[in-house]
């Protein structure tokens, strides 16, 4: 063959070919109003919670289908790092880069085609702010709008951050987190505003959205969903019980440009002892209609009215527009509640159009009133104060569903959800025994236990909303606790707690893939283009939330991407997430942060004696992974300021007292309502140490500091209190 010659022909080629290779990056586009009321319709993006406003969770995407599903293989996976206290997010993107949170509300933008971090974001919450953590600190997206990402603090803060860079644009403090507040869910915005709720329902506070302008942070208006004096359905609460009646708003809502109103789910009243705020508690454990201009609540429908099971009503609600038989064409609003039930309301007004029992063996309630939807409640599943266990109630406080978003198939006319099967015990505290909060205290006034019904407690539905029916379940021995998405292919994704990635045809539940990610899927799955190619994406995070009550495994935090036969022969260089220490390792002949690069002669580098070590970023350091510490060698006998001996012992006042402060501050973690502490009833921790460690906190744990909240005399009264004691 003879030599290559450029003619005059391909030479111009060559030189278009450069160009084209070598073209400079797109200016990255905000996005905008416009974007975000299309949204259904973008298949490269997935630009909210939902999807879309409706929060269908659905995609016209044709590549993959149930023929070839079981060609799905991983492309890249990203991981989020950190204490890996779970992944409960859905991700976004939008040209071409992912956008998730994870625990302790950490946000990362990732290069989408290659899985490479482009920029991480850590809030640096409060470090005594995990005492108002009720169940993890995890966290369940961002909202993009604008050239802005909006993520949610736990600390209560709301934070704009630049979309290219991760900086802070802003930030403002949403709610006092000491007052028992924080934020978990993915915000949601709304014109040029951006909506959130709060968490903080065992805590007694006072649930609301608040909207604030999208460009400054400045507030527009708040939304409380208890409603106050003078404001109808106040009247439903006895004295000032509605100061700290809970319905907490942890999750995300919807919208309907149309009717210009925002939904959003509300949680359990407060506090679960319910003989203390006898009465419909409006609006808890229930959908809100707000009007988006004025905040002004619109219409109110309640799951559970005088909630005494903490049946959160917080799974995100679903619109979509159906044909209801005789009803004819309707503006729906569908919902599957933590009390067992399915729901259908028209999103106009509010008004119950049906509702149909999911789980089976459902025993708190012998139905609901055909008209009204109000439950008819089975008294014998309401314990009474002081009294004894009750039980076993169908379903537990998880509920059949808790937050996870449900996803819909308009052309089949098909929902898609978790609905778990498991029951409780449920044990009423004396009135006595706990006090309305005053500086965010645990504000329970009940213990519950979680009671297996079958081998299987995981169950996913695909329930027919115009013929009122499950088509089918497929069940787990682990709980589903995730969202999903469907598909036009006649596909639905969704994840169990054992790790397992799966889809299952639409229309028959037929398992048809399945992948282990290696740790628990309690996050949300999407779907998506990019350069010809369909994606899906999944968070697989370990356990988080409520879960770790019940379940321990590998804590972990990654985002698997999926595509056909892993995205096909790479058209861009793989990346990579390692990165390099300043100093840790550094070439031949220059410093490090150890040493100075000395270099003898004669080994084939240029000779050197070095200078003196940078300073840079250290290797990371141990942390105890105990949950309460143990006394460390040589430390028994120690004296420090107030004694080793607690002078409170067996005193019968101090007991009391102590037993206070324990419910109202230690409840919530240690090893009872399901905490994820550890037991210390009879602790055998010296004294000194078991102060040191309430003052201080203890560093790598969940174990915040109380010491600017109780008193020296208090924590030996709730030392008193334990050691007193084997259980609650």
């Amino acid at each position: 063959m003879g030599s290559f010659r450029f003619s005059s022909l391909c030479f111009p080629v060559a030189l278009a070919m450069a160009a084209f290779l070598w073209r400079p990056a797109a200016v990255a586009q905000p996005v905008t109003t416009a974007d975000l009321e299309q949204a259904a319709g973008d298949n490269s993006s997935w630009l909210m919670y939902g999807r879309d406003y409706y929060g269908q969770r659905f995609a016209r995407l044709d590549q993959i289908t149930p023929a070839n599903v079981s060609r799905l293989h991983p492309v890249w996976v990203f991981t989020t790092g950190g204490e890996n206290r779970g992944l409960e997010a859905t991700p976004l993107i939008h040209e071409g880069v992912l956008y998730v949170s994870a625990d302790e509300s950490r946000v990362f933008a990732i290069d989408a085609r290659t899985g490479a971090k482009k920029w991480g974001y850590d809030p640096k919450n409060s470090d005594e702010a995990e005492r108002v953590y009720c169940c993890g600190a995890i966290n369940r997206g961002v909202a993009l709008w604008g050239e802005l990402v909006f993520v949610g603090t736990m600390d209560a803060r709301l934070v704009a951050l630049n979309k290219e860079t991760g900086e802070v644009v802003w930030e403002t403090e949403v709610i006092d987190w000491r007052q028992g507040y924080s934020i978990t869910g993915a915000p949601l915005v709304v014109k040029d505003m951006v909506l959130t709720g709060m968490a903080g329902g065992e805590f007694g506070v006072r649930g609301f959205v608040k909207a604030f302008d999208a460009k400054t942070g400045a507030l527009r208006w708040t939304a409380y969903v208890i409603p106050g004096p003078g404001e109808p359905g106040n009247e439903t609460w006895p004295g000032d019980t509605w100061k700290y009646g809970g319905g907490a708003t942890w999750t995300t809502g919807v919208y309907d440009p149309a009717l210009n109103l925002v939904y959003w789910n509300t949680g359990n009243a407060a506090p679960w002892n319910c003989h203390v705020r006898k009465g419909d508690n409006k609006w808890t454990a229930a959908t809100v209609a707000i009007d988006a201009d004025s905040g002004k609540i619109a219409w109110g429908f309640q799951y559970t009215p005088w909630d005494c099971w903490d049946y959160d009503a917080v799974s995100t609600p679903l619109l979509a527009d159906v044909t209801l038989g005789e009803r004819g064409a309707v503006k729906a609003l569908f919902h599957h509640d933590k009390n067992g039930f399915f729901y259908a309301l028209d999103r106009t007004d509010g008004k119950f159009l049906y509702g149909e029992p999911i789980v089976p063996g459902i025993n708190w309630a012998f139905g609901l009133d055909p008209e009204s939807g109000r439950p008819k409640v089975n008294p014998e599943m309401i314990g009474q104060s002081g009294g004894p266990e009750v039980g076993p109630i169908i379903p537990s406080l998880e509920g059949a569903i808790d937050w996870q978003p449900l996803a819909y198939n308009p052309d089949l006319g098909v929902l898609y959800f978790m609905s778990n099967q498991w029951a409780m015990g449920y044990k009423m505290w004396e009135e006595g025994k706990f006090q309305p909060p005053t500086n965010g205290e645990w504000y329970l006034g009940a213990d519950y236990q979680q009671y297996l019904m079958s081998d299987n407690p995981g169950n996913f539905v695909a329930f027919d909303v115009a013929n009122r029916k499950v088509l089918w379940r497929a069940v787990s021995p682990a709980p589903f606790w995730a969202g999903a998405v469907a598909t036009s292919t006649g596909l639905v994704f969704t994840g169990d707690m054992r790790g397992y990635f799966m889809a299952f045809d639409a229309r028959t539940g037929t398992l048809l893939w399945q992948f282990q990610t290696g740790s628990g899927i309690i996050g949300s799955p999407i779907t998506y283009e990019l350069d010809g190619t369909q994606y899906l994406a999944v968070p697989s995070g370990g356990i988080g939330g409520d879960m770790i009550f019940y379940y321990t495994e590998p804590k972990a935090g990654n985002l698997w991407v999926f595509a056909l036969d892993g995205g096909g022969p790479a058209r861009v260089p793989a990346g990579t997430n390692l990165t390099m220490l300043k100093g840790g390792l550094a070439r031949v002949g220059e410093p490090g942060h150890t040493l100075g690069g000395r270099v003898l002669p004669g080994y084939g580098f240029p000779p050197t004696e070095g200078g003196e070590p940078i300073q840079g970023a250290g290797p990371p350091q141990p942390t105890s992974q105990n949950s309460f510490p143990q006394a460390a060698a040589g430390t028994a006998g120690a004296q420090p300021a107030g004694g080793d001996v607690n002078p409170l012992l067996g005193q019968a006042a101090a007991i009391a007292r102590g037993e206070q402060s324990y419910r109202a501050r230690c409840v919530g973690c240690h090893k009872s309502s399901g905490g994820s502490g550890p037991n210390i009833f009879g602790t055998a921790l010296p004294a000194s140490r078991f102060r040191e460690t309430v003052v201080k906190g203890h560093q790598g744990t969940a174990m915040p500091s109380f010491g600017s909240l109780l008193s020296v005399e208090q924590i030996w009264e709730i030392h008193a209190f334990v050691v007193s004691r084997d259980r609650l």
